[in-house]
Parts: C-alpha cells; sequence; structure tokens
C-alpha cells in the first residue's frame, strides 16, 4: 500500500454521521514495548512509540507523519497500521482510517483492540450493523469487558434494538453492578425510548456509585429537562461542569447547560453559556475564518462596518434574524450592516433589509472540522468586526420584555403570495391547512421530537380540511399511506420547490389558511413574514424561553406537548382546532 504524508494534508476529512454518544475506551492500543528480534523491528518500535507520545500530546498529524515512516521501514507491521489507522482518525479522515484498520486486522487478527476500534469508526459513519459485528467479535475474544459492552449497547440503541441493549446491559450489571457507566449506559438506552422518568431512576443509581461522574451529570440534566424539573435540570447541569473528563466535555456540557438555562427563561446566563457552541473545544463547533476580529457582546458597532454570518441550521437563522434590526440601529446610517445567510434566504434577506448588504455564506470541512466563510467580503471593502448571527441575541433580547410584538420581521414577495392563492383557490372548498411532519434530518435520537406520523391521522381526517403538503424531503410514502388508510389527498402546490425556493415557500405559508409544523426551515421562515404558523413542539423547547408562546413569532400559535409521551393528546387539540377552522371559514364563505 502506497501512502504519502501529502494524501492527509489535501484530503477533506468527513463528519460523523453519527454522534457515538456515551462511547468509551476506544482508540486503544496495546503497549508498545520490547526491543524487538530484529534492527528493522526496533527502528519501528522506536518510532512507534514517538508516534504513540505524539497521539498522548494530540498532535495526530505528527503522529501520522512517524507512523508512515514506520511503515516506509516494514509495510507489513501490523501495529504500525494499527497507530497510522488511529492517528488518521483523529485528523477526521474516518473512511481512510478504515483501510489502516483493515491491514492491521489482516496482518494480526489477533488482536482484540483493532475490533473495538474499527466498531468505533463504523459507528461513526452510520455503519451500525458493521459496527455491531465487530464489538461482537470484540467482545468474543474479552468476554464480559465493560468498554465493549457499552459501546454495543450504544450501537443497539441507535438501531432502534432496544430490547437487546437493555438485556446487554442488565447481564452486565449482574455482575459489575457497582460500574457507573454501566447505570449510565443503561439509563441512555431508556432516554432514547422515551422513557425519561426510568433513565432518570438509572442516572441516580450511577451518580450514587461516583458522585463526581461528570457525563453523568450531564445526562441527567437533560433527562430531567424532558420531564419538566427544570430546577433539577439546571442543578444538574453545574454539578456537570464542576469536574468534566475533558475540554470537549466541559464546551459540550457548557453548552447543554445554556440550553437548560434558556429553556427555563434564565436568559442572559443561557446566552453566555450558549456561546460555548463557538469555543474550538466543543465537538460541532462552526470555525470562522473571517478578516476582522470578532465583536464581543456589549462591543461598540456604531458607524462601522459589522459583518454578521448565519452559522446554525436554516430555521435558526430566520429565528435568530428577530433580533437583526436592533443591530442595523446600533450600528447607524454612518456605518454598514453586512448580512451573510444561506444562500437560498438571499433574495428575502435583500427585499427585507434593503439597507444592508446581503450575501451567501460557504462551509467548508478539513481537518475534521467545519469552516464557515464568505467570498464576497473583500467586493465591498474591510469589515471592521463580526458577529456570529446567534449573538445578537445574547446582545438585544435578554429578557422576554425585549422581544417587539411585530407581526413579522422579513418581507415576503407580494406577487408570488397572489401566484400561489390562485392555485391554491383551485383546490376543493375549504380552509387549505399546510402540513409539515418531520425535518430533513431525523433519526431514532430526533424523532421523539417530533409528533409521530400516525398521530396526525386525527387531524388530517377532519371533515372538510384541504391539507396542503409543505413538507420537503422525501414523504411519498407517509403522503400515499394517507391516501389509502383514510383516503384523504395531500395536495401539491404545482411548481413549487419546497427545499430551494424559500422565496415560494414563504408566499406560500402566507397563502394558506393555516401552516402546521414542527420549528423547522419552512414554519420559521412563515412566521418571520406574518403568516399563520401553529408550532408542534415539546413545552421544554428552549427557543420558547420558559414561556407559553413563542417570543420570535408573537403571532404564531404554540401546541406544546407537555411530554414526549403525550403528543397523542396534542394532536388531538390541534384536530379540534382545525375543525374550528374549518367551521369559521364556511360561515365566511355563506356571508
Amino acid at each position: 500500500m502506497t501512502v504519502n504524508f501529502e494524501d492527509f494534508l489535501n484530503a477533506t476529512p468527513e463528519n460523523p454521521k453519527r454522534e457515538a454518544k456515551d462511547s468509551v475506551g476506544g482508540m486503544q492500543i496495546a503497549a508498545i514495548t520490547g526491543q524487538g528480534s530484529s534492527g528493522k523491528q526496533r527502528k519501528v518500535l522506536s518510532i512507534l512509540k514517538r508516534a504513540m507520545a505524539a497521539l498522548t500530546q494530540d498532535q495526530p498529524l505528527q503522529a501520522v507523519k512517524l507512523a508512515l515512516r514506520a511503515l516506509d521501514v516494514d509495510e507489513n507491521s501490523a501495529v504500525a497500521n494499527h497507530v497510522l489507522a488511529v492517528a488518521v482518525e483523529k485528523l477526521g479522515h474516518l473512511s481512510k482510517s478504515l483501510d489502516f484498520y483493515r491491514r492491521a486486522w489482516e496482518l494480526n487478527p489477533n488482536d482484540a483492540d483493532i475490533y473495538q476500534n474499527l466498531s468505533l469508526v463504523a459507528w461513526k459513519l452510520d455503519m451500525l450493523s458493521a459496527a455491531e459485528k465487530f464489538l461482537r467479535l470484540f467482545l468474543e475474544m474479552k468476554p464480559g469487558n465493560i468498554d465493549g459492552t457499552i459501546n454495543l449497547s450504544g450501537v443497539l440503541r441507535d438501531n432502534a434494538k432496544f430490547d437487546d441493549a437493555v438485556e446487554l446491559l442488565r447481564t452486565a450489571l449482574f455482575v459489575n453492578e457497582q460500574v457507573p457507566a454501566l447505570w449510565n449506559a443503561l439509563g441512555t438506552v431508556m432516554l432514547e425510548q422515551n422513557k425519561a422518568e426510568q433513565a432518570i431512576t438509572f442516572y441516580e443509581e450511577a451518580l450514587r456509585l461516583d458522585p463526581d461522574f461528570s457525563r453523568g451529570w450531564h445526562n441527567m440534566a437533560y433527562a430531567a429537562g424532558l420531564i419538566g424539573d427544570r430546577k433539577r435540570a439546571i442543578s444538574a447541569g453545574r454539578k456537570a461542569l464542576i469536574s468534566p473528563a475533558s475540554a470537549e466535555d466541559r464546551e459540550t456540557m457548557r453548552y447543554g447547560l445554556g440550553v437548560g438555562l434558556l429553556s427555563v427563561g434564565e436568559i442572559e446566563e443561557g446566552w453566555q453559556k450558549y456561546a460555548a457552541r463557538l469555543h474550538p473545544d466543543y465537538e460541532n463547533a462552526m470555525l470562522f475564518v473571517m478578516d476582522a476580529a470578532q465583536i464581543p457582546v456589549g462591543g461598540d458597532v456604531r458607524g462601522k462596518t459589522i459583518l454578521m454570518i448565519g452559522e446554525q441550521g436554516l430555521g435558526d437563522e430566520v429565528m435568530f434574524l428577530n433580533a437583526c434590526t436592533d443591530l442595523q440601529k446600533a450600528i447607524g446610517p454612518e456605518g454598514k450592516l453586512k448580512i451573510a445567510v444561506e444562500k437560498r434566504l438571499v433574495p428575502i434577506m435583500s427585499r427585507s433589509f434593503p439597507m444592508a448588504e446581503v450575501g451567501g455564506h460557504k462551509t467548508a470541512e478539513t481537518e475534521g472540522r467545519t469552516f464557515r466563510v464568505v467570498d464576497w467580503k473583500n467586493e465591498t471593502g474591510p469589515n471592521d468586526g463580526w458577529i456570529p448571527m446567534a449573538q445578537i441575541a445574547a446582545m438585544y433580547r435578554n429578557s422576554l420584555v425585549e422581544f417587539p410584538k411585530q407581526k413579522s420581521f422579513l418581507q415576503v414577495d407580494v406577487d408570488r403570495v397572489d401566484e400561489i392563492s390562485a392555485k391554491l383557490e383551485q383546490l376543493p372548498a375549504g380552509p387549505k391547512i399546510g402540513v409539515s411532519w418531520k425535518s430533513l434530518k431525523m433519526n431514532v435520537s430526533r424523532s421523539k421530537y417530533y409528533s409521530p406520523f400516525d398521530d396526525w391521522k386525527q387531524v388530517l381526517k377532519t371533515p372538510g380540511a384541504v391539507f396542503v403538503n409543505m413538507q420537503y424531503g422525501e414523504c411519498e410514502e407517509e403522503i400515499e399511506q394517507i391516501k389509502q388508510e383514510l383516503g384523504v389527498t395531500i395536495h401539491q402546490i404545482d411548481g413549487l420547490d419546497l427545499k430551494d425556493d424559500l422565496d415560494g415557500v414563504a408566499a406560500a405559508c402566507c397563502a394558506l389558511d393555516v401552516m402546521i409544523g414542527p420549528m423547522n426551515a419552512t414554519t420559521n421562515l412563515g412566521a418571520a413574514c406574518g403568516a399563520n404558523i401553529w408550532f408542534l413542539t415539546t413545552a421544554e423547547a428552549w427557543p420558547l424561553l420558559g414561556a407559553k408562546d413563542n417570543p420570535w413569532y408573537p403571532s404564531a400559535k404554540v401546541f406544546a406537548t407537555p411530554t414526549l409521551s403525550s403528543w397523542n393528546e396534542t394532536m388531538k387539540e390541534v384536530a379540534a382546532e382545525v375543525a374550528k377552522k374549518v367551521v369559521a371559514k364556511a360561515k365566511l364563505q355563506a356571508a
């Protein structure tokens, strides 16, 4: 196998497709000891000891360089391939690391650690079946290994094999009941099944055994928030930060505490902790390549040229724009506001903020991290500073009273509204109800925050209502299911691209009588334009900032399920409100 160091300098790393939540151990390599029986072996061992030291000092690029040097000496060294695989994985080149793990395994199939390391990479790449296979092989070689057991339970959990995961952990706990990490893993399996109260019971046991178990406190905070025990969630989140196991854990937990504080209405401190999202030690941090310094919260922007740049998902970008006018006023007429957004938002942003300069941002991947750049900034002169978009909330939205009672803050294309309204008039009589029921990124973990599609049936069978599809992405199966089971047609708006034509999506939301869905790109955009939006969310959703209504969009209606297991009751309320819309529309048309 011919490999050059430049291959890793120039290659684009991959972002993990899965978090591998609560994984333990991993990236283990048997101690590199001994003198070797030949000059070649002694040289390889000497180089690999230095490579391992580089890994310990978090210098994976140096480790790659040294491991490649060891392979130049002996390309058939299993441990050199193993060390290289670990270093390459740490650089973020997940698929490439698989190649070296595979070669290490071929050269030494008796090294159990290779199987576990292989499994963790496969897990991150969402190759769950492969990850399960490798972990079972690892456990055959190391029966009862606690790290392997916990990791296998996590893979089974993420693959929705909950019963298997529970049985695996229960068997392990029968002989290892004093191991906190096993109780923690069992709690997380329960959590992913929407059994937060049971999860808390197991987290409590983990923390009884180890009161300094930072990850356990973090998970406890999350579970307590899901059942509405806000006081306990905040307390646990603070305890998690007392002794985090790593800098990465620290920023993950700081971010989690920030979200928890926001969800209970402790807004100012919440934004302070929420800033962890930008810290380089936070695994999912968006990093920025800018031509000027970041303006801190409270920094002077008067008369300056300021670039505000989107940093999260499209729906979040829209939501945070609630405070954009405040920033523009603070800059004043002597300064200049530039706004970099997701490129599909450029038309509506240009219309909504005509005094600002608007363009699209771009995202690049390198060294396993995500970077955001703005390549049009040099065409309009240098910037005096830049501001990540969510930061304007920390600047101008530190209490509920600071949210303006405005119906909209984005300007819809009224001609498109008229055009789509005309198309909707061609549909059967009755209120036109737009529906969206999921995110484009759905998995076992995320799905619990969305009303199950089966619970939508009681809404969709409302007599006299005319339903219109506003769900982007693949949804043909669900639409056909409703037609077959209920005899209800979910109509399409002819010619409207629900993913890329955001001007059209905003116009459609405003043309509909009601638009119902979770807080996704479509509903956020519609609400920002003043459409009649009904949000489906959880009572503990942090954007509500501890309020019953949505402060970002005061004209929107919120249907908040009190627990993740009570979506059915919440959707009954929605169905009742849709029925009222049908009656009101009929009276209006008869008048």
